[in-house]
């Protein structure tokens, strides 16, 4: 948090979110993060079994989850740069 008087002699506050999300995609990008690694941490946001079925092979919904978060982000993505390649 980042905190300085305003004009008025008062303080404020900012919150400095950006540099906490470009340091997650920095770090993503350095680990080599794949769809699997997604698909599993989808997994293990709902419990332990879920991430052993997932492991086991037994489910491929997150699989499927993951991509389309991927594809839909990356769209997203797109439309922001304004590019629609």
């Amino acid at each position: 948090m980042l905190a300085y008087h305003d004009q008025k002699g008062g303080f404020a506050c900012c919150v400095i979110v950006e540099f906490k999300r470009a340091k997650l995609m920095q770090d993503a990008r350095l680990s080599g993060v794949t769809v699997k690694d997604i698909a599993r941490a989808l997994a293990s946001m709902i419990g332990v079994k879920a991430v052993s079925e997932f492991d086991a092979g037994i489910t491929a919904s997150y699989l499927r989850r993951a991509e389309e978060l991927l594809e839909l982000a990356i769209e997203f993505a797109q439309e922001r740069r304004g590019d629609n390649s």
